[in-house]
């Protein structure tokens, strides 16, 4: 049965009565997710301060870590859990196709490419206790989703990227810094723009804090949003980049997977490869400096030697890698045993992820402060 593995800040640690209430519930190595009774959790969705979703069985999906009642508007008020809890209002008489965490929202994918999103800022004016599930209107099947601190993507079928919530920084990649509650769509073969990479179909999506990325049908990174720390790519921090934007310096490299964090960006190529580009101060470009980067600089470790790199994904200020030989590493920002290392300290270059022995990770996620790894 597979195995979900979680680490970093979780959730408030359950004390012996009387005893002194623990601050949070840090975990330096990769640990079960700890239930009631057996569950085969997938599709592993880190958000917020720490924390997360996962789906079992055909169509439910489970909660925990910090505040996630508040945060899933579930009813009992601002209790921590560390044991999954199932979100009974989330019965969507099907699969569950894809889950997305932000900082206070969650994002699923249903059976027929449905969307719907839960959160406090999604409920109407009172609504009844309990999550509230928002339907997002889409006319065509939706096959992925990503959540940012207060935006969502969507990528459909037929490749076209939809952005919906804040857009102070121009998140949104629509040209404006003007908030939208209805997806507008920003890059693919139906957006009728004339640069021939926005036109290509997109394949993968990712959302930072401020800033959002995609990968496109030719391998091309296109980044848009908050910049100011070079997280688009561009060669200058800028405060913003308002339309989807070619990371011209990855030149003919094409890119597999993508990921965005607060401040950082970072992408693996066709060949294995790591690249990472924005805020650097606690190592989150894994290059072994904590000098920021406004363009792509390559991830190179002995720790890496002879691994192919298949995926990535981006904490608050913090990295993670999934290799084909499955095998994850972590780097950046570690206080709270975020990087799954066995120690809570950061790290300028890839270190290995500390999981049961025998145990091959097959899915990652990463949240502001924590991570998950979904083993065989």
């Amino acid at each position: 049965m597979p195995l979900l593995l979680h680490c970093g800040f979780l959730a408030n640690q359950p004390q012996p009565e009387g005893s002194e209430p623990n601050n949070c519930h840090e975990l330096a190595s990769a640990t079960p997710v700890p239930a009631t009774a057996p569950l085969a959790l997938a599709k592993p969705a880190a958000g917020g301060w720490g924390f997360a979703l996962a789906a079992s069985g055909e169509d439910r999906v489970f909660a925990w870590g910090v505040n996630a009642a508040t945060v899933l508007s579930k009813a009992g008020g601002n209790e921590d859990g560390v044991d999954p809890a199932v979100l009974e209002e989330v019965a969507t008489g099907g699969p569950i196709v894809a889950l997305a965490a932000g900082f206070d929202h969650g994002l699923l994918v249903g059976e027929g490419g449905k969307v719907a999103v839960f959160g406090p800022a999604h409920r109407p004016a009172g609504a009844a206790p309990g999550l509230f599930l928002a339907p997002v209107p889409f006319k065509v099947a939706v096959v992925q989703v990503a959540a940012g601190e207060h935006h969502s993507l969507a990528l459909t079928a037929s490749g076209d990227v939809y952005a919906w919530g804040s857009n102070a920084e121009g998140q949104l990649g629509e040209g404006t810094t003007s908030a939208s509650s209805a997806p507008v769509l920003v890059a693919g073969p139906g957006c009728g723009a004339r640069d021939v990479g926005l036109l290509q179909p997109v394949t993968a999506i990712a959302a930072g804090a401020r800033h959002s990325a995609c990968i496109n049908a030719m391998g091309q990174c296109l980044v848009w949003g908050w910049s100011l720390q070079g997280q688009c790519g561009t060669g200058r921090a800028v405060s913003s980049v308002p339309t989807p934007t070619i990371v011209i310096a990855l030149g003919p490299l094409k890119c597999t997977s993508v990921a965005a964090g607060q401040g950082h960006t970072v992408a693996a190529t066709e060949g294995g490869d790591v690249y990472g580009w924005g805020a650097n101060g606690d190592g989150q470009l894994g290059n072994g400096s904590d000098v920021s980067a406004l363009q792509p600089t390559l991830v190179e470790s002995p720790a890496l030697e002879g691994e192919t790199v298949s995926k990535v994904a981006a904490g608050a200020r913090h990295t993670l890698a999934l290799c084909s030989s499955g095998k994850a590493f972590a780097w950046g920002w570690g206080a709270f045993g975020q990087l799954g290392s066995g120690a809570y300290a950061s790290s300028a270059l890839p270190v290995p992820v500390a999981v049961p022995e025998g145990a091959k990770v097959t899915d990652l996620s990463a949240g502001w402060w924590h991570s998950l790894f979904l083993t065989a």
